[in-house]
């Protein structure tokens, strides 16, 4: 299977190249771009539409009507197989058609059972570079979900589960040979979590400074709660500041407008 965050980099640059040339592209074309990715007819088609989507003429291939089929001009979540609840809970009739590719090829990785996980996890630290890809597959579907609780906070899912799969192949990449790690799917998913949090908190912050005061103080009590519940006890607001990518001063100067809602730890 191609890459996640290859196949990502790749619809989105030739996004980039279609629109460098008048928006225009052709069949030819795109398959000469995707020819390393090995696509189907059916996932070409999906490409095609998910050029469509982004206002790019594809010679050949005749656009969908607005308000065909749904009266979305998407598939529904009962035509493309998306769940409400899961996985896959992420996604919604509103997202691309690239989306809906991608969630189809995540739903064609393996299964991997939680005694698999464990000796992923215990080959990553011991440095077994092999056990690197496989855990990288086994969180794919993790980052899905995690970007879909971030997708209403301004920053489009694409660009979450782009970000999320770049931080998780770097966090993968750091932890192999990393023995002296606990628990590898704690670190993963808090850096993923950790790496959404600051897109959305960069998105927030070019919207003005009071909506971010707000959206900030949010995000401190939000990352408060999931740090209690991933140890036990309150984060100290040198750890709020190290999870949130803040200054110690900002998380500080937050806590005290939020009239002491935002509880932390002490040293």
């Amino acid at each position: 299977m191609t890459d996640q965050n290859e196949f990502m980099a790749q619809m989105l640059a030739l996004v980039d190249l279609a629109k460098a040339n008048d928006s225009r592209i052709t069949k030819k074309e795109v398959g000469k771009f995707c020819r390393d990715l090995e696509l189907t007819d059916a996932q070409l088609k999906l490409v095609y539409d998910f050029l469509d989507e982004h206002n790019i003429e594809v010679a050949g291939h005749v656009r969908k009507k607005a308000g065909a089929g749904s009266g979305t001009g998407v598939e529904s979540s009962k035509e493309s197989g998306i769940a409400q609840n899961g996985p896959d809970a992420g996604w919604n009739t509103e997202d691309s058609k690239y989306l809906s590719l991608y969630r189809r090829e995540l739903r064609g990785l393996k299964e991997v059972s939680e005694e698999e996980r464990v000796e992923l996890y215990r080959r990553l630290c011991s440095g077994d570079e092999s056990a690197v890809h496989p855990v990288i597959e086994a969180h794919l579907k993790g980052v899905v979900t995690l970007a879909g609780k971030y997708k209403n906070r301004g920053v489009p899912l694409e660009d979450l589960i782009q970000e999320g799969n770049l931080t998780l192949l770097t966090t993968v990449d750091m932890l192999c040979g990393n023995d002296g790690i606990s628990d590898v799917k704690k670190e993963i998913d808090r850096a993923v979590r950790s790496r959404m949090i600051e897109l959305a908190d960069d998105r927030l912050e070019s919207r003005g400074m009071e909506h971010t005061i707000v959206t900030k103080t949010n995000l401190i009590h939000e990352a408060t709660k999931v740090l209690a519940e991933e140890w036990g006890r309150l984060a100290t607001v040198a750890e709020l500041a190290e999870y949130t990518k803040m200054t110690e001063e900002e998380i500080q100067m937050y806590i005290d407008l939020s009239l002491e809602e935002i509880k932390v730890g002490r040293m």
